[in-house]
This record gives structure tokens, C-alpha cells and sequence, in this order.
């Protein structure tokens, strides 16, 4: 089973990063502005915060109009993804929030369900949204899903304060067109620690199943997932340079070996029983 589960995970072919991250080495600044992008989007970025923790008091309003404060998306067990979003964004975040949803599906078929293995939340940073945006937005993402309950997926809003404290925190720059209104951001998803710490930014538009799985694995530190689920998270490494989770080879020959050490070891205590059976019955004969 955990041969098959390795084999079908390796095949998942990695997807093209699509935001770059502050902190690695920048280009030298010329002025102006990245090709295709408008001069007024060039701070839409992100910065790196890993291990820190999310400002648990900010508080938020969910679909339903009940006030939320981003501590109750955290129960102390259950890792959280959390996908960042505008309700009304023409493009990108129904892109985003759509391959989330293909990706949980696929974790879903593979047991693993949002609010049983995992928690799941979307947030709006657009402070100008209203609770029925948000309800609207939820029941889209929500039939997409296969799912009814609206516990599964919160979807939240809030106001200009817990916005920028939560963004400022996750390290996620957005800029609004002072033209037009819309809102220059970056494609990342979050993945929390069951304690509301920052585990792992997920790049792209798209979300590879396996690094999802993974990175919710790594961030609920052994506290979900099989056994199995445990062995293929050590042999596998998170990669800062493709942003993706890698075959960690020297581990996994490790695993390996003791693996086939173990079933070597057992075979030859079947094959000393059986012989000690044999001389036995010999004896009695």
C-alpha cells in the first residue's frame, strides 16, 4: 500500500510557480516596472513569515453574519488551509479557490476530508466586502465541492484593521488600482499549524494534491494522518528553490533499507520456524 501510495505521489508532475517571494536574491531595480505588470502592481508581493503566528483576536464576520474571531478556525489538532481571496475578483481567485477545490477532492478520495483530517477557511482582503458576498461566494465554492455544510468551508469577511493585521502577518502585499479598484495580489494559499502558526506558502495557481497533502501532514507535527501518511512524509522534502515538495532520496534509501531489512529479517524467522517444525516432526516420527 505504501509502495502504491509512493508511486502515485511521484507521478504528480509539479506546476509553473507563479509569484515570486521577497527575500530570495531580487533583481537589480531599474526602475521600471516587471514585464506585463502595471507600475501601480509592483508592491503586490509576498513576504515570508514562517513560524509566526496569526493575530488570533482579530475578528471577522462568517456568511452567516456571526462574528468569528480567526481563533475559532483553530481547534489545536487539525491543520488549517487558508486561501486568501477577494469575493468579486474577476479572474484569479476564482481560479484559485477552484484548483483548491480539485485538489481536495483528491485528497478526499484518498480519505483525507476538510473538518476531519484538516480545516479549511477562505478570507477576504478586501475590506469593502459584505457578508452576502461572502454567502454567495461560499455556496458557489461549496456545491463545486460536493459539501452542504457550511462549517466545512467558512468563508469570512472583516474590517480594515483585522484585514491588514492578518495580511501584514502572512506576509501578503496587495495594492488596489486607484483607477479602476481592482486589487493587484499575489497566487499563494497558507498552510497553518493547528496552533494558528504560519507552516508553508503554497505557490500558483494550482495546487499539486501531493504538496498539499504534505504540507498539511508537516504542519499538524504527527497530530494527523496514517501511518503510511507519516512514512511518505519523510520521504519527501519541501525544495525553497521550486517551492515544491521532492523526493528526499537519502531518506527514502534509508526507509528503504530498513524496510527490506525488516521483511528480510522476518522472512528468515519463517524460514528457522518451519525448519525447527520439520526436525520436530522428524523426531517424533
Amino acid at each position: 500500500m505504501i509502495a502504491r501510495s509512493l508511486a502515485a505521489l511521484a507521478a504528480l508532475a509539479p506546476l509553473a510557480v507563479m509569484t515570486r517571494v521577497a527575500g530570495a536574491a531580487p533583481a537589480a531595480d531599474s526602475g521600471a516596472p516587471r514585464s506585463g505588470t502595471p507600475a501601480w502592481a509592483e508592491t503586490a508581493d509576498v513576504v515570508e513569515h514562517l513560524g509566526d503566528r496569526l493575530p488570533l483576536d482579530a475578528s471577522f464576520v462568517d456568511a452567516a453574519g456571526v462574528r468569528a474571531p480567526l481563533r475559532s478556525l483553530f481547534d489545536g489538532v487539525h491543520p488549517v488551509l487558508l486561501v486568501l481571496a477577494y469575493y468579486e475578483c474577476p479572474q484569479l481567485c476564482s481560479v484559485v479557490l477552484d484548483s483548491a477545490v480539485g485538489a481536495m477532492q483528491t485528497l478526499a478520495r484518498q480519505g483525507w476530508r476538510p473538518g476531519r483530517e484538516y480545516r479549511v477557511a477562505t478570507i477576504s482582503f478586501d475590506a469593502t466586502e459584505r457578508v452576502d458576498q461572502a454567502a454567495r461566494k461560499q455556496a458557489s465554492v461549496l456545491a463545486h465541492l460536493g459539501e452542504r455544510d457550511p462549517a466545512t468551508w467558512p468563508f469570512l469577511v472583516g474590517d480594515d484593521a483585522a484585514v491588514r493585521a492578518l495580511t501584514d502577518r502572512l506576509g501578503f502585499r496587495f495594492l488596489r488600482d486607484p483607477q479602476t479598484g481592482a486589487i493587484a495580489h499575489p497566487a499563494v494559499a497558507f498552510v497553518l499549524t493547528p496552533a494558528g502558526a504560519i507552516s508553508r506558502y503554497l505557490y500558483g495557481v494550482d495546487y499539486p494534491p501531493r504538496d498539499l497533502k504534505l504540507a498539511l501532514l508537516e504542519a499538524s507535527g504527527g497530530k494527523t494522518g496514517s501511518f503510511g501518511d507519516k512514512v511518505l512524509l519523510r520521504c519527501f522534502q519541501y525544495d525553497p528553490a521550486t517551492r515544491r515538495y521532492g523526493l528526499f532520496i537519502a531518506r527514502f534509501m534509508k526507509i528503504g533499507g530498513a524496510m527490506i531489512f525488516l521483511i528480510v529479517l522476518a522472512m528468515l524467522s519463517g524460514f528457522v520456524r518451519h525448519e525447527r517444525r520439520r526436525a520436530r516432526e522428524a523426531y517424533l516420527r
